[in-house]
């Protein structure tokens, strides 16, 4: 009997949802479920007995023993950093939060508590002991925060798990991460002038994920001027790219979740080598509203018609 199972849960600071078509994969869903709460609890900042936690308690003082996936996540962070020449950087928690507190008291950051915050932001510096399996932040007070990663190893994760399975026919959906097998699936992508119900076209993919960053999903209103939340590690203020965002289409989700952000900050010109390199698509909205794509989504992209720019 053919079914459509959906398991919705919350984790990683977001809603997941796993839909699995074809037989019932209810024991499956279930400890795909589980893999992805057991990742959230080593990674989670707001857990002090978190791996992640213990990690940055010790930054400065001693390397600390972590787990396999940590330990890829970590190298994956460190190599993609130097590829994005510093625009993507797991290490940029300091700077995040003197604008968050910042922006409380109605103001933007101090430029000498910037300059401060920045000496703790370089991914590149992180240690990692391959042989023993541990990781030491050189910095005191450097932080590790995988935000703007997780998601997308959780996915590839999930997708490996369903594979081995031999199940052929699913759609995940972890916090905007979306990962579809078999099947084609049309998937709205937002228009970021307008509200989240409203897409600005349409995508259409088998057996690839989609990952979008852009800086309308969270700002901060200081002094009658908003500034969006993805910030530049390299000079510690919001990403000046022209770009408002971008959606990245390919099979490695953990390297499309960090490029999107990384190539938001980079901007279009310097991105796309990066991203042909990779045999990665994009689909980019300027500040101007234009919408750029590349030349293999012609036939898997639909811009709406009254959106379409001549």
């Amino acid at each position: 009997m053919h079914t459509t199972l959906q398991k919705t849960f919350p984790a990683m600071g977001t809603v997941h949802t796993i839909t699995l078509y074809g037989e019932n994969h209810s024991e499956l869903a279930e400890r795909m479920k589980r893999e992805v709460l057991r990742m959230d609890r080593a990674w989670s900042v707001f857990r002090d007995d978190s791996t992640l936690s213990k990690l940055n308690r010790s930054a400065g003082i001693a390397e600390v023993s972590v787990d396999d996936d940590t330990f890829a996540l970590l190298k994956a962070s460190v190599l993609l950093c130097k590829q994005t020449d510093g625009a993507f950087d797991v290490t940029s928690g300091a700077l995040s939060s003197l604008w968050r507190e910042a922006a409380k008291q109605g103001r933007t950051p101090e430029k000498a508590a910037l300059q401060a915050a920045k000496k703790r932001v370089n991914a590149s510096s992180i240690m990692l002991n391959e042989t023993d399996r541990k990781a030491y932040l050189p910095a005191v007070g450097q932080t590790v925060d995988f935000g703007g990663i997780a998601k997308g190893f959780a996915a590839d994760r999930l997708r490996a798990m369903l594979l081995s399975e031999g199940v052929s026919d699913a759609l995940l959906n972890l916090g905007g991460t979306v990962t579809a097998i078999g099947q084609p699936v049309s998937i709205g992508v937002r228009n970021p002038f307008a509200p989240q119900s409203d897409p600005i076209g349409t995508l259409t993919v088998s057996n690839r994920s989609i990952v979008t960053s852009g800086s309308y999903e969270r700002f901060y209103a200081i002094g009658g001027r908003r500034y969006h939340h993805i910030l530049d590690p390299r000079t510690g203020y919001p990403s000046e790219s022209g770009l408002v965002s971008v959606t990245l289409i390919g099979s490695n989700a953990t390297e499309l979740d960090a490029l999107a952000t990384g190539i938001f900050v980079l901007g279009v010109e310097r991105g796309l080598p990066i991203l042909k390199e990779r045999n990665i698509d994009a689909i980019f909205v300027t500040i101007t509203g234009e919408v750029l794509i590349t030349e293999t989504l012609k036939d898997m992209f639909s811009l709406r018609k009254d959106l379409c720019t001549a």
